[in-house]
């Protein structure tokens, strides 16, 4: 019998659920001996391969994937294939070491832009570092937070790893960069030894921030109503394969603090305008009035600038004000309404 084996998810409809399919109940997969790992790609994602195996190669474990120039040196094929269980964002691979003169591989189906993430470098360097880890002998793994979930969402993140407490995270140009999950580099060091560390932030973000929020200029009336003057800063382009996923307006928030500039991004207890740039252009200027009451003695007002996927400029800008010469309107703005994202799981 023999000891190859494909882990291959179904994608159960209409829900998350999924099936193994495997051959019949086998020993344990054996590890790959001298701990080099020799592959060529043949894949057209030469990108997501690039980042998957530094993934691991940079885990600190006694395991290496080593890139050589034909499929003959190689006992590792990386490739692309149309033949995964559930489209765009799924792949297959040999789970272990799959003994002498025998080659292992790793397929997933390549895709294009107006794929999404599943199909673009984020998600497909996520299926490929999950082939990865079925290569190096890694079963699923369904208990928490793990690379080898069995699904991942919009090429995010791995199912598990998703956070209820945190929506953000999964907000269109965010994924979690961290491929390698600790309880992944555990698996691997009972496998192969090492002394595994993580390198890698958590979250990244596709889509650079804006540097700074523009220019605010602040107007006092002679009724002692305040409004604001804020010059549109430049959001950075968005990438083409997030370009289909519908994002929403840029804009800015606006918030009130007594005395310090104190406001976070987001935060709906300080917030007292809201504004989305239309047909403002770059450079150009939008005005909003400042309702709310303003306490006696000075007053921080904090803007920031917001792009199209409710990512924060990095740097706000502050104007104080004096809250004995100010109005003393009490409307305060409903907040901005929030992003959602079009929720598509992938199997890998």
């Amino acid at each position: 019998m023999s000891r190859i084996r494909l882990l291959v998810v179904l994608l159960v409809a209409g829900a998350l659920g999924v099936g193994l399919v495997a051959g019949p109940a086998q020993a344990a997969p054996r590890t790959w001996p001298r701990g080099t790992i020799t592959y060529v790609d043949r894949s057209l994602d030469p990108d997501a391969v690039k980042l998957a195996v530094n993934a691991w190669n940079s885990s600190g474990l006694d395991i290496r994937f080593t890139k050589v120039s034909s499929a003959r040196k190689a006992r590792l094929i990386i490739q692309n294939t149309r033949k995964v269980p559930a489209g765009c964002g799924s792949g297959y691979g040999t789970l272990g070491y799959p003994g002498p003169g025998r080659r292992a591989y790793v397929s997933i189906l390549h895709g294009t832009n107006a794929g999404g993430q599943g199909c673009a470098w984020p998600g497909q360097t996520q299926v490929v570092a999950h082939e990865l880890g079925h290569v190096l002998g890694l079963e699923h793994y369904m208990r928490g937070c793990s690379l080898m979930n069995t699904s991942h969402i919009n090429g995010v993140a791995s199912s598990l790893c998703l956070s209820s407490k945190n929506p953000d995270d999964a907000k269109p140009g965010r994924w979690r960069c961290r491929l390698l999950e600790p309880i992944d580099l555990r698996r691997v060091k009972r496998l192969y030894g090492g002394k595994p560390v993580l390198r890698e932030p958590e979250w990244c973000d596709a889509i650079e921030r804006i540097p700074a929020t523009g220019a605010v200029t602040p107007v006092v009336d002679q009724f002692g109503n305040t409004s604001l003057t804020i010059t549109r800063a430049a959001e950075p382009a968005v990438p083409g394969w997030l370009g289909h996923w519908g994002y929403g307006q840029p804009g800015y928030e606006i918030h009130l603090t007594p005395a310090a500039c104190t406001a976070t991004p987001g935060d709906d207890a300080t917030l007292v305008g809201v504004g989305l740039w239309e047909a403002t252009p770059v450079g150009g200027t939008a005005t909003e009035d400042i309702y709310s009451e303003m306490p006696p003695g000075p007053n921080c007002l904090t803007v920031w600038q917001f792009d199209q996927g409710n990512n924060f400029a990095r740097v706000p800008t502050t104007v104080i004000i004096d809250g004995g010469a100010a109005g003393t309107g009490a409307t305060r703005p409903a907040p901005r309404p929030a992003f959602r994202t079009p929720a598509k799981a992938f199997v890998i």
